[in-house]
C-alpha cells in the first residue's frame, strides 16, 4: 500500500493505528489512496463492495512537498456502524475531535474521530482502548 510508503514524523502514529486495525480483525484498504486507508469490518466486507466503516488518513496537508501532515485521523462512520460498537466508540472521549470546528465530540457529525499528533503515553492508552473495543464487537 503506497500510504504506507510515508516517512513523515508522524508515519508511526499511522503504522501504529494501522497494526492495532488488524490486530483487531480490520481489514485495510488503500483503493490506491494518496492519504488514507479505508476500513472494513472483514475481508469478505471489502471484497462484496459493503461500506467502509472508517479510515485511519493522514492530514494536515494537501501538498506533501511543501508541507508534511501533522495529524494522523482514526474515525469511524456513525451510520455504517452497528450500534453497540457505534455506543463503545461513543464512549472514549479522549483525542476525540469529530470535526475541525465547534466542539470536539459532536453526535451529530458523520464521524467519531480521534486525532492523534504524537504517539505519547496518552494516545497509547487511547488507541489500545479502541483497539479492545474494536476486538469486543468483532468477536459478537
Amino acid at each position: 500500500m503506497k500510504v504506507f510508503e510515508y516517512r513523515f514524523a508522524i508515519a508511526p502514529i499511522f503504522h501504529f493505528i494501522a497494526n492495532k486495525s488488524m490486530e483487531a480483525g480490520l481489514h485495510l484498504c488503500d483503493g490506491h489512496a494518496k492519504q488514507t486507508v479505508q476500513l472494513f469490518m472483514n475481508d469478505a466486507a471489502s471484497e462484496k463492495g459493503k461500506k467502509r466503516i472508517g479510515a485511519i488518513q493522514y492530514e494536515g496537508s494537501n501538498d506533501y512537498t511543501a508541507k508534511e501532515p501533522c495529524i494522523v485521523s482514526w474515525r469511524f462512520e456513525r451510520a455504517l456502524l452497528p450500534d453497540g460498537l457505534k455506543q463503545d466508540l461513543e464512549a472514549i472521549t479522549a483525542f476525540r475531535r469529530d470535526r475541525n470546528a465547534g466542539p470536539s465530540i459532536n453526535p451529530n457529525a458523520q464521524s467519531i474521530a480521534f486525532k492523534f499528533e504524537a504517539l505519547t503515553d496518552a494516545a497509547k492508552e487511547t488507541i489500545e482502548a479502541i483497539t479492545d473495543v474494536l476486538k469486543k464487537h468483532a468477536r459478537s
